[in-house]
């Protein structure tokens, strides 16, 4: 049996979760999702050491509270935290944005399309990577 995994969505634009929520249902994910609207609450998630079960973030980088970029500079120098996979999921185009992402340890960043079918197989392959393919560290091993 598998072992039921979290995805943590932290998007604050509400057609976003509900398109996101969609495609998760569409598919029968086996995950349990957890949707938080700004970064302050994303950050909040974590005091309680939520990472066991945790398989994936989808982070908007246009978050109110704290914004995305703050979150990626904050996993990147927390030695637990940075181990987590970290999908930035943005409508934007700004290049150096999207490189300054990788700089801060996403891994990998994907532009939200405009599509709702295209929204719906972006989706759908992104989860099969992180929860299938995917090979995820044990934060049991993990000196917190």
């Amino acid at each position: 049996m598998k072992r039921v995994r979290q995805i943590l969505i932290a998007e604050d634009n509400l057609a976003d979760i509900e398109l996101i929520k969609s495609a998760f249902d569409e598919i029968n994910l086996f995950a349990e999702i957890i949707i938080v609207k700004d970064g302050q609450a994303l950050l909040d998630f974590f005091e309680n050491d939520n990472i066991e079960k945790l398989a994936l973030v989808l982070l908007d980088l246009n978050l109110p509270k704290i914004d995305g970029m703050d979150i990626l500079k904050k996993f990147y120098n927390d030695k637990v935290l940075k181990k987590i996979p970290i999908v930035v999921f943005t409508s934007s185009n700004d290049y150096d944005k999207i490189i300054t992402c990788y700089e801060y340890g996403a891994n990998a960043c994907i532009k939200k399309p405009d599509d709702i079918s295209e929204f719906s197989k972006t989706i759908r392959a992104t989860t099969n990577f992180w929860l299938e393919v995917n090979v995820l560290p044990s934060f049991n091993a993990v000196t917190l």
